[in-house]
């Protein structure tokens, strides 16, 4: 297992340093510093989430102390932690749990880990925690996080934690926005925590340079439809909390754009091409700028001809 993992990624990291990146025309990733303001909205009897700290942060508030799932961005972190308090009146943290590697869900490990907790996480999101590797097209260069922020506890496909009140369902779908992700279910207050499997008003993101993928990314939200109701609240990558609808809509959209995709691409079109003819217009006013979406949407079709028979 651990040898085929490393050559996946030497081959993705090989493909994000030797695609030519003037011919897809990918765009500089800005990175302006995050001063919104932190915000609080229950969920449920012990459930809050906090919106604001980077990605979605949730707080369960336990008998024997607080799970946190994910951390937020690391120069959110001492908000962050003020927040938890004073919605727990300073209970201990004993659990976080990492939807995925991404900074702005892991950067308060850390600090979170030196006030007590345990770290869980797929074992592919402690992976790319202790990696170097580069994603050239975002101009961005990942070093190896400290110890401190790697998962304690990792786990390759689901498992189930009691909380003290609860017992949360955690799951791997696969591949998806990227190759460690995990979502979680409370069931008896129908809590989905979606991490990076589900955007509001900003097109979802197949991080190729990590394993994600547009097909991965469309069974992930199968499975999560599957697991939802109509009365599920289900928390998204960043902002409020939202509904079975809100997912349904998305995998719908993800659905339509990838079979416009694959036709357009038999044609011979290039991603930038896909832009100018406007494959996403029915979607825009939604889902707000395609641009990112397109080009790594087509970069990850790129890495996954097998899997959509080879077409490209």
């Amino acid at each position: 297992m651990k040898n085929l993992t490393a050559k996946r990624r030497i081959f993705l990291q090989g493909l994000a340093a030797t695609t030519c990146l003037t011919a897809f025309g990918w765009p500089a990733i800005g990175r302006a510093q995050n001063t919104e303001t932190l915000g609080v909205q229950p969920l449920a009897d012990r459930i809050s989430l906090i919106t604001g700290a980077g990605g979605n942060v949730v707080v369960f508030k336990g008998e024997r102390g607080l799970t946190l799932i994910d951390s937020g961005e690391t120069s959110r972190v001492t908000d962050l932690l003020a927040r938890v308090d004073e919605l727990s009146g300073a209970s201990p943290i004993t659990t976080l749990f990492n939807t995925h590697w991404h900074a702005d869900h892991t950067g308060g490990n850390e600090a979170i880990r030196a006030r007590g907790a345990s770290i869980i996480a797929h074992e592919n999101t402690k992976l790319w925690l202790g990696a170097e590797f580069a994603v050239e097209w975002r101009q961005q260069a990942f070093k190896p996080r400290p110890e401190a922020a790697w998962p304690d506890t990792t786990f390759y496909t689901s498992g189930q934690l009691d909380l003290g009140g609860e017992t949360v369902d955690y799951s791997h779908p696969g591949q998806a926005h990227t190759d460690g992700d995990s979502y979680l279910y409370f069931p008896t207050s129908n809590v989905l925590v979606a991490g990076g499997l589900l955007s509001h008003k900003k097109y979802p993101i197949t991080d190729i340079a990590t394993g994600g993928w547009i097909g991965g990314l469309l069974n992930a939200n199968q499975i999560l439809l599957e697991k939802a109701d109509a009365n599920t609240i289900i928390v998204p990558d960043r902002g409020p909390a939202l509904t079975k609808a809100d997912l349904q809509a998305q995998h719908d959209m993800l659905a339509d754009l990838y079979e416009k995709m694959k036709v357009l691409t038999r044609q011979g079109l290039n991603a930038q091409q896909l832009l100018q003819a406007g494959v996403t217009a029915d979607y825009d006013a939604a889902w707000g700028d395609p641009t990112e979406f397109v080009l790594e949407t087509y970069r990850g079709m790129w890495a996954h001809t097998y899997d959509m028979g080879g077409y490209i």
